[in-house]
């Protein structure tokens, strides 16, 4: 199977079609965009490094990406209960195959700043967070319903 080609804010993309994320049914806002793949900093090597923001882009629409971090940088920690069909949509049978995301939006003072934006101006939304079963490499958003204190 030939590479996935896409334009994003990134530059031009060439992805390996195993590693496309499927979201059978989109993301809320972005239904259409139903492939898409993970992107981490690269050093100067090209090699991924450890960072906090990872970037979830849409490959259906190369203007459409998420920036994503782990619920812990925040100091989040969140136990989820899946539905069944939950469950079943991202075909988890190991619990440790989930990999749960926060998406994060920059305040808009900080979008007119330059120099880039620093981890104090974002809003992490971790009331839908993002659930990808790392071994079928199916997505989804989760939408919960309330939150309560886990203190």
């Amino acid at each position: 199977m030939s590479e996935i080609k896409v334009n994003t804010r990134f530059g031009e993309l060439s992805i390996n079609p195993s590693q496309v994320i499927t979201f059978p049914g989109g993301i809320p806002g972005f239904e259409d965009c139903t492939r898409w793949k993970l992107l981490h900093e690269v050093d100067e090597q090209g090699e991924p490094v450890a960072g906090i923001v990872v970037h979830l882009q849409a490959l259906d629409d190369g203007a459409v990406s998420l920036s994503l971090t782990d619920p812990g940088v925040f100091g989040v920690s969140c136990q989820l209960v899946l539905t069944d069909d939950e469950a079943t949509t991202l075909k988890l049978e190991d619990p440790n195959d989930l990999l749960v995301l926060m998406t994060l939006s920059a305040r808009e003072e900080a979008r007119q700043q330059e120099g880039g934006m620093k981890l104090e101006s974002m809003y992490v939304n971790i009331a839908a967070p993002i659930l990808i079963n790392t071994r079928s490499r199916i997505g989804m958003q989760k939408i919960v319903g309330r939150l309560s204190s886990a203190g």
